[in-house]
């Protein structure tokens, strides 16, 4: 018998919107005006803060920090297109996408000055902290989706079991997905393997989006993966992919608008790859000199996701110069009172490292917090430290 095809598979790219600010009118998602505003004030915003972030760091007022400079688009437009009701799980670059879902600067910066209080979600999202394990929350988020697909069915509460939308307001009527952010880096992880394998078979409303932005850490792009897209990825399990230019604010919300109605219709689960650019190192703490060129960082500036919407912008006569400094003013402004409101809390209690882990705390943590809380009286007693900062948080 010869050898007969059995399948082919095709991954496209999508892109609209051209570094010169012109649009293929046959794809044109036709925002409105205001949302397009919006997006391009919180891009300004996210950037005067990223770059507000590493003078810090530099300064010795925050600890670590992972710049999002170059990704604006895929870091915030994205989580910018969900509902409340919807999941969210970014990785610990997810400055930008936590902003997109309403979280203040001040306790990004909480969060990178290793104070857990910074993690302070809108109260009527489903957000989740971001995962340190490269891949770790893969998994995690194709079974947050396999609940939602539950819920939605009503399956969740007839079985008896605790329902999900004691997490933020509750679903919606359309029932909700879930968004998961990786980086190129961790598509090479068994872990995403494990989660497209559940998401395919059991077709779940669930977006993996890789943020490629072509290094992992000091791995190039091409050196970690053989493939020619990480899009095709998807082909191997039931899961539709496509690669979207990540730096094309257009592109990126059309493609998510239709893997959210994909989610939210039951047509299965969505693979995004949304190639960019890490244009500054990949922390703080690392050096990215000495493992590229400078050509090559110069080639994507020119790709730069701000100017970018900005000309387009200017073509619908919905910006010029004197509007954009006055965005970039009030930028200023708002990151000037985030830094002011980050500084002005308040220390912690040591005691506070038990609080909101468990529902009902094991022995051993019991015995680890007493013998800290018995320390800080016989300090206290002592004159060693003044005064205890009040409790936070909620401790079983």
């Amino acid at each position: 018998m010869p050898l007969e095809t059995v399948v082919r598979h095709e991954t496209q790219r999508l892109e609209i919107l051209s570094p010169d600010g012109s649009v293929d009118s046959t794809l044109d998602p036709h925002i409105d005006s205001k949302t397009l505003l919006e997006i391009y004030q919180k891009m300004i915003e996210l950037r005067a803060f990223d770059e507000r972030a590493i003078k810090l760091q530099r300064q010795g007022r925050l600890g670590t920090y992972p710049s999002v400079l170059g990704q604006e688009a895929s870091q915030l437009i994205p989580a910018f297109c969900l509902k409340p009701s919807d999941w969210m799980i970014p990785t610990y670059r997810g400055t930008g996408a936590y902003y997109g879902r309403g979280m203040k600067f001040r306790h990004s910066l909480l969060v990178w000055a290793g104070d857990d209080r910074g993690t302070v979600f809108p109260e009527e999202n489903r957000d989740m902290t971001f995962s340190i394990t490269v891949g770790g929350h893969l998994t995690l988020a194709a079974g947050l989706a396999w609940g939602a697909k539950l819920e939605k069915k009503g399956a969740v509460k007839a079985e008896g079991r605790a329902s999900l939308s004691r997490f933020g307001k509750g679903v919606s009527d359309d029932g909700a997905v879930v968004l998961a952010y990786l980086g190129d880096g961790a598509s090479s992880k068994g872990d995403l393997h494990e989660a497209l394998t559940f998401a395919g078979t059991m077709k779940l409303p669930v977006i993996f989006l890789i943020e490629n932005n072509q290094w992992a850490i000091s791995v190039s792009r091409r050196t970690q993966c053989a493939a020619e897209t990480f899009a095709q990825k998807a082909h191997g399990y039931g899961v539709f992919g496509l690669q979207v230019d990540g730096n094309d604010a257009l592109a990126v919300f059309s493609a998510m608008q239709q893997a959210i109605s994909r989610g939210r219709e039951g047509r299965g689960s969505t693979l995004l790859e949304l190639e960019t650019y890490r244009m500054a190192n990949h922390t703080t703490a690392d050096d990215a000199s000495r493992y590229r060129e400078k050509t090559d960082v110069e080639k994507w500036a020119k790709r730069d996701p701000l100017l970018r919407l900005r000309r387009y912008l200017e073509t619908l006569k919905l910006m010029d110069e004197a509007r954009h400094q006055e965005l970039l003013k009030n930028a200023e402004a708002l990151v000037d009172a985030e830094i002011k409101a980050y500084e002005s809390f308040p220390e912690p209690n040591p005691l506070d490292m038990f609080a909101n882990n468990y529902a009902s705390a094991p022995r051993a943590l019991i015995e680890q917090r007493a013998e800290l809380e018995a320390l800080l009286e016989r300090k206290m007693r002592l004159g060693e430290i003044v005064e205890i900062p009040p409790l936070e948080g909620r401790f079983p």
